[in-house]
Parts: C-alpha cells; structure tokens; sequence
C-alpha cells in the first residue's frame, strides 16, 4: 500500500512545492510514519505524515496523532474497503485534526476529512526534525 500512495499524484500535490522529499519510515522521533512528505515553502519546511492500515483505524489514529508532535498534518489512510468504520467516528479525526484517506483498488486517493496546518506540538522534536530534512532536500 505505501509504494501506491508515494507514487499517488494527490498525496504529492499536497505539498505542492519544490523541491519535494518523500520518505518511508522516518526513524527517531515520537514513533515511526510509514510516509513522510516534505517540502520547503517560503523558506520554511511543510511536513506531512502518514499512517497505513488495512483496518485497524483505532491504532492509526493514536499513532498519527503522536507524529504531530514533529509534522504540520498527519493522515491515517486506510483501504477503501475497510473504511467505513473510521468514517462512523469521524468526529474523532476532526477533534484531533488528523486526516483522514482511503485508498482505492486502482489506486485512487479519497479524502474524508483534511486537516488544517498546524505548528508540531513538541518544539523540540518539530526543530531536530526539520534540522534533519532541510539538509536532506
């Protein structure tokens, strides 16, 4: 499911600047997204995580939720076949300003619910991993 969603137009286009970075498995910070996409807007790092799961909607919630403590958005994306039940506490993803996406069998990206850009709650973390990407890009 990750190589489909790296190589899906709508999850680029989310930060639609260049130059772009997209890595899996981000390690070392407050647990480890499957995705990670970056940008550098007005001078600034854009980050944005994400959370692949075939179902268990509940354990990527809490996992997203902890990756903005160092990204701007985070998403849970689920197969488009298992989403209902997260679509039934959507109010959850809101509250919480985690996103929310599913992924289709050819391979189309639907959003349910899109966070708004926010600081990443942990300064310390938010810094050591824009330290760490703007070298990168």
């Amino acid at each position: 499911m990750v190589e489909t969603i790296k190589t899906s137009t709508y999850i680029q286009d989310l930060v639609n600047t260049e130059p772009q970075l997209i890595r899996d498995e981000v390690k070392g910070y407050f647990g480890v997204p499957d995705l990670v996409v970056v940008g550098i807007e007005n001078g600034k790092p854009i980050a944005i995580a994400f959370e692949a799961k075939l179902s268990n909607w509940r354990r990527a919630h809490f996992q997203a939720f902890r990756y903005k403590a160092f990204v701007n958005k985070s998403y849970v994306i689920m197969d488009d076949d298992f989403v209902n039940p997260a679509l039934l506490q959507k109010d959850r993803f809101e509250k919480s300003n985690v996103g929310l996406l599913s992924i289709d069998h050819s391979g189309d990206v639907h959003c349910h619910y899109d966070p708004y850009f926010e600081t990443p709650y942990s300064p310390r973390l938010g810094a050591k991993f824009n330290d760490q990407i703007t070298n990168t890009i």
